[in-house]
């Protein structure tokens, strides 16, 4: 349990995802597995955070007879419960090579692109429940705004995007991309503690509340529906796994209320140097990883509570300058009250008295 005042534009609402079907009525379902990386570091006092969704498609079942995916599903939506800008959109597709995917999947791999296509052809070697997939570009994007409370990012599939039917082995299919702005930065909000007056000098508070999936905290019915089945527009969703990473500065202390965690490892700079988005130095930024796979009508939310060691000179030299002020006052109250003509005729009486006791003593 987090306790402390969240301070943020906002608390955030769930993302949510489903799958438009091509014709109405579709029968065949599809396996859905889902990569989330935010990137919540600071460098040099300042504060940049993105968020990285990757959405793989997988068929329901392994037949070669069994229809491509591109024949069930139109388009891909994912919501966002703000409001997005095109600008704050990136396709990773162009940043991702043969390091960046074995990383991305912990795995070693041979990854090739097409020339014709845009996709990439990955081989994993280490990884059996999908050891072969195509990663696509995101080059047919829209986006569409729900009454001013989110926006549906629709990534469009056709068949020129995938390979050809020889190449059916490659057909889990996996798209990349790239939030920022305003609102992604909202994930992660500031936390005042109880005795944040005593620690503000030395370390920060912050609370990460992310949410996928979950039917609480989504307004829209539509969408409510449209993640549970209950819309005949949509392809059957039979399996959601969700990876949840949180890529940040190795000092940081992190809690979790999840159980699902897997750890925490350096990135490697070798690797990370073209696809991460501001991140210069890897020597100390880590990963920490969450995995958990969806049970029906069940939603994804993690709680994280970050504590940034840090040192706020401005702070320091704030209590300095109180507790001087306060030395200051309690002096000149010393003087004062000992320069009373009351408190002067006290002490001499005081003595006087101190002196008697003492001879009778004797």
């Amino acid at each position: 349990t987090f306790r402390g005042l969240v301070r943020g534009a906002f608390r955030m609402k769930s993302f949510a995802l489903w799958c438009d079907a091509k014709n109405a009525g579709e029968s065949t379902g599809v396996k859905v597995l889902m990569n989330f990386n935010l990137w919540a570091e600071a460098e040099k006092g300042e504060s940049h955070t993105v968020l990285d969704v990757g959405v793989m498609l997988i068929p329901e079942e392994k037949s070669s007879k069994r229809k491509q995916i591109c024949e069930v599903v139109k388009s891909i939506s994912f919501y966002c419960p703000f409001p997005l800008e095109k600008k704050n959109f990136e396709n990773l597709f162009p940043k991702m090579d043969n390091k960046t995917v074995g990383a991305i999947f912990n795995s070693p791999c041979n990854y090739t692109k097409n020339d014709i296509y845009s996709v990439g052809y990955v081989t994993l070697y280490g990884d059996d429940a999908y050891p072969k997939f195509a990663i696509c570009s995101c080059d047919n994007v829209q986006f569409e705004e729900i009454d001013d409370k989110g926006t549906i990012v629709k990534i469009m599939l056709t068949n020129t995007m995938f390979p050809p039917e020889s190449d059916r082995e490659y057909e889990p299919i996996y798209y990349r991309f790239r939030l920022s702005g305003m609102f992604v930065s909202n994930l992660v909000a500031s936390s005042h503690s109880k005795d944040w007056l005593l620690t503000s000098a030395f370390s920060r508070e912050e609370v990460i509340d992310f949410r996928f999936n979950d039917y609480r905290s989504l307004d829209d019915e539509r969408i409510i529906a449209n993640i549970y089945g209950k819309n005949k527009d949509c392809v059957r969703i039979n399996e959601i796994k969700v990876h949840f990473l949180l890529m940040s500065l190795m000092s940081i202390d992190v809690n979790s209320d999840s159980n699902e965690g897997k750890g925490r490892r350096l990135l490697e700079k070798d690797i990370w140097n073209d696809y991460a988005p501001c991140v210069k130095d890897f020597d100390n930024v880590a990963a920490w990883h969450w995995t958990k796979k969806l049970e029906k009508n069940d939603g994804y939310k993690i709680n994280l509570m970050l504590r940034r060691h840090i040192c706020n000179w401005k702070t320091i030299v704030l209590y300095i300058l109180v507790l001087f002020v306060i030395d200051c006052f309690f002096n000149f109250s010393e003087t004062v009250i000992m320069s009373l003509p009351v408190v002067e005729n006290l002490l001499t009486h005081l003595k006087e008295a101190l002196v008697s006791l003492s001879l009778t003593l004797l």
